[in-house]
């Protein structure tokens, strides 16, 4: 019996962000590549404020 060991799954996560520093700030879109949205959330939450708005499979190996 063979043991297989995969790579965890990769998604690229979508957010409504405002700069944290500068609430005034226009709503813009954030992307980012991880496991979990928490992942993403606690790559991006230092910066912005964040508002869920997606998950896409990330396609790996597929180049155009």
């Amino acid at each position: 019996m063979s043991n297989i060991t995969t790579a965890p799954k990769r998604f690229t996560f979508l957010f409504l962000a405002v700069v944290r520093a500068n609430p005034q700030a226009h709503p813009h879109r954030e992307e980012i590549t991880a496991t979990s949205e928490d992942e993403a959330r606690s790559l991006l939450a230092g910066r912005f404020v964040l508002v869920f708005a997606g998950r896409l499979p990330t396609l790996g190996g597929i180049h155009a």
